[in-house]
């Protein structure tokens, strides 16, 4: 009973003391909102006319059935990296996007390759003018979702001209056998599980943390997990191919090679 009135009077003295220093013209201290975290941030800029969703609504965005999300990227841009399940509006086509979701409740998300890329914007804003009422942005683009940990896709295009250009790190996520028999030439060996001692090994320690990295595998699923597993080791450019390593070999853009001997005993240890 005392501890409620204690309580109670200093409530009461609080309150007072707010109400004289209104009286009397004095600054009032309002308690501040919590900081938003990284993940709960948005870019907020000017000009806006459509809402944006800050990555944590984006992925529960994700996780939802029935939504569409379209990639504002140019089509090379797409098929190097993209948002898994997102699709590319220069690749597909505006007109027929739109033809193909006719329903203008249909829930879209558009983004970009970054913050300050105009084109969600303006791809959001042609939507609404078309009639669609709920179009989002993820304002923050793909540059943002990387560096917060997340992974992207890549097509088989994309994966062709990484290869040809040797401008990227391929990581082989299928079985120490299946490597061993024949992979990509230069290919590296991390299997689920490995990510982070890869980075403490030759698989990846030598290599710069903005290095391009993609993952291959016996299904999309599997290299996903590894290429995800590698973004939370701080390599933002890493993404996986979707699709699977006999469609890579189907496309013979590539001579399959064993791994060297002395490849295959680091792997050991």
């Amino acid at each position: 009973m005392r501890l409620r009135y204690l309580l109670c009077t200093k409530f009461l003295v609080s309150a007072l003391s707010i109400v004289v220093s209104v009286c009397e013209g004095a600054p009032v201290e309002v308690p501040s909102k919590a900081k938003l975290t990284v993940f709960e941030a948005t870019l907020e800029a000017e000009l806006r006319t459509t809402p944006e969703l800050s990555t944590n609504e984006f992925k529960a965005f994700l996780a939802k059935r029935g939504v569409v999300v379209f990639d504002a990227q140019a089509d090379r841009e797409f098929a190097a990296a993209h948002v898994p399940g997102s699709i590319s509006i220069e690749e597909t086509g505006f007109l027929r996007l739109v033809q193909a979701y006719p329903d203008r409740s249909t829930e879209i998300v558009v983004y970009a390759n970054g913050p300050f890329a105009d084109s969600a914007r303006r791809r959001a804003d042609e939507l609404v003018n078309l009639g669609y009422t709920k179009v989002r942005r993820y304002q923050l683009g793909l540059a943002v979702w990387r560096a917060l940990g997340n992974t992207a896709e890549t097509t088989l295009q994309g994966f062709r001209r990484m290869f040809s250009e040797n401008s990227a790190v391929m990581i082989d996520a299928r079985s120490r056998a299946e490597f061993a028999a024949g992979t990509i030439p230069a290919a590296e060996s991390i299997q689920p599980g490995e990510a982070g001692q890869a980075t403490r090994d030759p698989r990846l320690q030598y290599y710069d943390r903005n290095t391009r990295i993609v993952v291959f595998g016996n299904s999309s699923d599997a290299a996903r997990r590894v290429a995800e597993e590698i973004a939370r080791q701080a390599y933002p450019n890493s993404s996986y191919f979707g699709g699977t390593y006999l469609e890579l070999k189907q496309a013979k853009f590539f001579s399959e090679r064993k791994p060297s001997a002395s490849t295959l005993r680091g792997l050991k240890h």
